[in-house]
């Protein structure tokens, strides 16, 4: 995240969203390798049971899935990593379907609303990433004001969007798009601020790093608050419900593997796909459904479900 280049979206071996997810199947992480100073062996956390489900795209080598609106999951996938073209898709009804955006190179369906909007990034065929809005249907373009770069990440059922952008010097901001009016999101004294979800309330929450690390943050009326997990090496935010459960990436430790967390309530709470060697939650919906993605015993990403 703290990079003076534009971030690359979900790739083979590459970062899902640079400075939020960062799961790669090239890192071969083992399952086992955990260290007894984490944080729920030391009792300042506890790890949440859900029953997932994982979400793959049809014959592909790698599925990501990003957000759901209860009846539909978005996300991303590639056939073949040599090739690197990542598309967006929809899962809805036990169908999927690939989510053509008009004109792009690679794309990644990153939000969904509970009206079916559905936002994301694409690369267009001139090399500029740029962020997307599909209303059932009808494509169009957000861009940030003379960004270089601009990701759109989340998005509530008012239609506001959160994301990232870069500017002309490559440096990484936060943005809100209301309206169609841009505001800027910057983390008090940070290098980078990535804003991903964004509730009905207005709260914003994402990731910011200075430099002792990356970190993630809540938005409200106004007041950053950092989030850090207990012990962790790095903390990314990135999905809030309307009643205020944050969910979210954390390395632990020993900066092996990679786990989900819930923060409600004052406290935290792990989330591990069983068997996966690591684990990002990407939502946390109203009602308790999370999405995020993992990679198996046999280094293979897939997205999940999970209630």
């Amino acid at each position: 995240m703290d990079k003076a280049a534009p971030p690359q979206p979900y790739r083979p071996g590459r970062a899902v969203l640079q400075g939020l997810l960062d799961l790669r199947p090239s890192l071969g992480l083992e399952v086992a390798a955990f260290p007894v100073e984490d944080a729920v062996a030391r009792g300042l956390a506890v790890a949440q049971v859900y029953a997932f489900a994982s979400v793959d795209y049809p014959g592909a080598a790698h599925s990501v899935v990003l957000d759901s609106d209860g009846t539909t999951a978005v996300g991303a996938f590639d056939f073949d990593p040599s090739i690197d073209r990542t598309t967006a898709f929809t899962f809805a009804g036990g169908v999927y379907q690939i989510l053509t955006v008009p004109g792009s190179a690679f794309s990644v369906a990153t939000g969904i609303n509970g009206a079916g909007l559905i936002v994301g990034l694409y690369e267009d065929l001139g090399g500029v990433l740029r962020g997307f809005a599909n209303n059932r249907g009808i494509f169009s373009d957000v861009d940030f004001p003379g960004a270089n770069v601009t990701q759109v990440i989340g998005v509530n059922d008012a239609g506001e969007m959160v994301g990232d952008y870069f500017d002309a010097a490559g440096v990484e901001h936060g943005f809100l798009s209301s309206g169609g009016i841009f505001t800027t999101i910057d983390f008090p004294g940070a290098n980078a601020t990535a804003p991903a979800g964004i509730n009905a309330a207005g709260d914003i929450v994402g990731t910011w790093s200075d430099a002792t690390g990356v970190h993630g943050f809540l938005l409200q009326a106004g007041v950053f608050t950092p989030i850090d997990f207990p012990l962790a090496t790095s903390t990314s935010a990135f999905g809030i419900s309307d009643t205020g459960e944050i969910g979210g990436t954390y390395t632990d430790a020993a900066d092996i593997a990679s786990h989900g967390f819930v923060f409600a309530g004052g406290a935290f709470s792990t989330v591990d796909v069983a068997g996966a060697s690591s684990t990002q939650l990407t939502r946390i919906k109203n009602g308790g459904l999370v999405v995020g993605l993992y990679i198996d015993a046999l280094n293979e990403l897939h997205g999940f479900t999970g209630q």
